[in-house]
Parts: structure tokens; sequence; C-alpha cells
């Protein structure tokens, strides 16, 4: 364990850590536009899954050529895929929106997991629970930020 609270990214051998941000990375491309909110949430993913630096460097230089799909697909254990589809969604959200493009890569990853649509829209609600969680956290602290009303029923 990493010492960070326990999570599933913990199981995954070195090379399946590669391989699901890899996974991540092509989502975030998918929809031709790597903003700001998804560089960020890539960078934290990194950090999670504990890659060395020199992997890291690697894959922020790999950021505008993303791998083939398929390709990462095929190399992933369904626990990577399990993994990366979760956090996935999360990462095509950080810019607001679930972009068309990205919709059709999470549901490919999805597949290849064996995760069903309805698996699929539990983690869309996942996302939007968690937004909903961290709102009212700011909110408790008395530090909302633009939007946080709309989240919140206060």
């Amino acid at each position: 364990m990493s010492g960070m609270l326990p999570d599933a990214i913990d199981m995954l051998s070195p090379s399946q850590k590669e391989v699901y941000i890899e996974l991540l990375t092509i989502v975030a491309n998918s929809d031709g536009a790597l903003v700001r909110e998804e560089m960020a949430a890539l960078e934290a993913f990194m950090g999670r899954a504990l890659l060395k630096p020199e992997v890291r460097e690697e894959t922020r230089k790999k950021l505008r050529h993303t791998g083939n799909l398929e390709e990462s697909l095929e190399r992933a254990t369904v626990d990577t895929l399990k993994v990366a589809l979760r956090d996935s969604v999360l990462l095509a959200a950080a810019d607001g929106e679930y972009h068309p493009a990205e919709v059709l890569v999470l549901e490919r990853i999805a597949d290849a997991a064996g995760v069903g649509i309805e698996g699929l829209d539990q983690l869309y609600d996942w996302v939007t629970e968690g937004w909903h969680w961290l709102a009212k956290g700011r909110d408790l602290v008395d530090m909302g930020i633009a939007g946080d009303e709309l989240l919140t029923n206060d």
C-alpha cells in the first residue's frame, strides 16, 4: 500500500499502472482538446499510481500523441480496465462535460472490462454525487466557488 487511503490502483503491477495511465490519456485526448482541468486530473492520477518520475515525464511527452486504444485494451488486465474506467469517467467530467468522443471511448473501455451500460451509468452518477459532496465540503468551511450553488441544496 502507498501510505494513502487504500485503493484498487494499489493492486495493479507497475506495468499495468502504465497501461492504466495510457488509457486515461486516451480518454483525455479523445475530444481533441486536453484542457487544464484534465491535465491536473491526469497529474493527480499519475501521482496516486506512484509512477516513477521518468515514467511520468515520458507520459507528459506522449500527451499530445496518445497510443492506440485497441492496443492498450489488449495489454490491460480486467482489473486495470475496471480501475481505468472508474477514473476515466471522473477525468472526462473534469472540464464540466462529457464530450461525445469521450463517451465513445468510455463505452469501449466498459465493454472490454465487462461492465454493462447500467454499471457505466452508475459511474456517471458516482461522479455527480462526488461533485455534490465536494461542494458541500467547501460550503461547510465557507469557501464556495462559482457554481457550487447549483450543487448544494441550500
